[in-house]
């Protein structure tokens, strides 16, 4: 009967405790419970966004769209198709820790109040990520990521992901497709939706175009089904408007606001340049490229490719810097304007991404005009009708329907010089010049993707299509002009050996992880025995192999 007696007290003084620490729970200090679904979609799409175009500047160098001044970096190791545990992991970190952690979450929260439309975009951002990470790294945890008592989560390989993802999308697009209930949260910009501002079609489109993407991955695939993926995109974006474009935020040089700038303008740097091969495609100097009697210089030109003002004040636009050649081996060398007004050193041809000065007052000269993609303001073209287009393009050409094929590459031109701002009558004027395929004769499968290679600029899909493509080479795995897609895209001079000792080596995958490899490694190795040789990272993931 006393221990009755203590007890009591005891028990009353907890219950008390409890409903004191409830009633002062402070709402703006996030938990598992406290914030709206309109308080978390808008970080839940900056950090995907952060991580995905993170992951396509690394796809730039992968895919040879740029190279970096000479120092043993990250980025260096890069451009050697060096995919370590170190320089490939922040586009995991940012899916599983930022991201994915908080869709469950979110998608509570939505059904408290019958936010319907916050559901389905959670469930399309989830396939989203997932999607994206299973295309990159080929292993990755799916079943048991979030799992609380799980510390050493299962890896699954990546056809399993695509199952689990195209699931999801038909599911986010139904949500998409109810009502609300009353009293739901209104989707909007104010409340979150960052993206498609509250355009809840956007989203429906979204999710098709990335089910006409993922399925266009099984293109090497016995399974590969064509006129799915015309489906998918029938219902996908059609329209520059219908494009899921994130416009970041240009508060000034002075304002260290480094989490509203572009994210390619904090990638890049003032370290990576421009390569030759990115600079020929764009300029048609290539392999069987088109040519005729009307050619026309791109009018995207000087908007992807930096240029510098000489002595005489003339722009100069920069030279690509050849991968192939010895170069990238200890050059090119930073550059910067000395006292007496000429620049440090010779490799200023090759020109910084970054503009230079960033707001130039009279007389100043220009060390680099920067360029569109790397502008402090810019644009995260997340999934855009130019890429749609070029999906089309590419299938239609599969299906020998050569005439749309065309329609659709000239479309995915035009939708890309659009979404930049040029000037629509340039933009007539060369989609009607002979730098443009006009017949569908004499349209090849490497004009459409070396067109979507442009269009598709710092984006990690570029480094799924060059994978698709098998970059320049023949079916041996050589590098072949005559039968290969990208033509000029050669293995770089600095290629690191040990994870590339063959000629016919390419690029497939990212490293797993270190965390993954230091604190998972029985998990990683049950789903690839191989996942710590320097090799792995040549080896195919699921789609990229018949």
């Amino acid at each position: 009967m006393k221990k009755i007696l203590y007890i009591l007290p005891l028990l009353i003084a907890l219950s008390s405790c409890k409903k004191w620490l409830d009633v002062n729970k402070n709402p703006d200090v996030a938990d598992a419970t406290v914030p709206t679904a309109p308080q978390r979609l808008a970080p839940i799409i900056a950090q995907f966004a952060d991580g995905y175009e993170s992951a396509g500047t690394r796809a730039a160098f992968l895919s040879q769209q740029l190279g970096v001044t000479y120092a043993v970096t990250n980025n260096w190791n890069l451009t050697r198709w060096y995919v370590n545990a170190a320089n490939g992991g922040f586009p995991w970190q940012s899916w599983y820790v930022n991201t994915a952690s908080n869709i469950d979450p979110i998608i509570a929260a939505a059904e408290k109040v019958g936010a319907n439309h916050y559901i389905g975009i959670a469930k399309i951002m989830k396939a989203w990520g997932f999607g994206t990470m299973a295309d990159l790294y080929g292993i990755l945890p799916y079943d048991e990521f979030d799992k609380p008592l799980i510390i050493t989560p299962k890896f699954d390989d990546g056809s399993y992901v695509q199952d689990k993802i195209l699931v999801l999308l038909d599911e986010g697009i139904a949500d998409l497709s109810k009502a609300q209930s009353a009293g739901a949260p209104v989707l909007s910009y104010a409340n979150g939706d960052i993206l498609n501002s509250g355009k809840t079609d956007n989203w429906i489109r979204l999710a098709y175009s990335l089910k006409a993407r993922f399925l266009n991955h099984l293109s090497k695939k016995a399974t590969y089904n064509p006129q799915a993926v015309l489906d998918a995109l029938s219902k996908g974006i059609q329209t520059d408007l219908q494009s899921s474009i994130l416009q970041y935020i240009d508060e000034g040089p002075t304002v260290p606001a480094i989490n509203k700038e572009a994210l390619q303008y904090s990638n890049t740097g003032t370290t990576a340049r421009v390569t030759k091969l990115y600079v020929d495609f764009i300029t048609n100097n290539y392999t069987g490229a088109p040519t005729g009697a009307t050619n026309m210089l791109d009018p995207r030109t000087d908007l992807l490719i930096p240029s510098l003002q000489n002595s005489a004040g003339v722009l100069v636009r920069s030279i690509g810097m050849d991968m192939a050649s010895e170069l990238p081996k200890n050059r090119p060398l930073a550059y910067s304007l000395l006292a007496n007004g000429s620049l440090s050193n010779a490799d200023s041809v090759y020109i910084s991404m970054r503009k230079n000065p960033y707001m130039p007052t009279t007389g100043q000269r220009i060390l680099s005009t920067g360029t569109w993609y790397t502008q402090r303001g810019g644009k995260g073209m997340l999934f855009t009708n130019a890429e749609a287009r070029f999906i089309e393009a590419e299938v239609k050409f599969r299906q020998n329907q050569t005439g749309p094929a065309l329609t659709a590459y000239k479309a995915g031109i035009e939708s890309h010089m659009r979404i930049m701002g040029v000037d629509p009558a340039k933009i007539i004027a060369y989609l009607g010049s002979s730098s443009v395929v006009q017949n569908p004769a004499t349209l090849t499968l490497s004009h459409i993707m070396i067109q979507k290679y442009i269009a598709l600029s710092y984006s990690p899909e570029l480094y799924s299509d060059v994978r698709r493509m098998n970059y320049c080479t023949d079916a041996s795995g050589n590098y072949n002009e005559t039968t290969g897609i990208y033509k000029g895209f050669k293995r770089p001079s600095h290629v690191y050996t040990e994870s590339y000792p063959n000629v016919t080596d390419w690029p497939r995958r990212f490293a797993i992880p270190s965390y993954e490899i230091n604190y998972n490694i029985v998990e990683v190795k049950k789903a690839d025995p191989g996942a710590e040789l320097p090799t792995y990272i040549n080896k195919a993931i699921w789609w990229d192999k018949p």
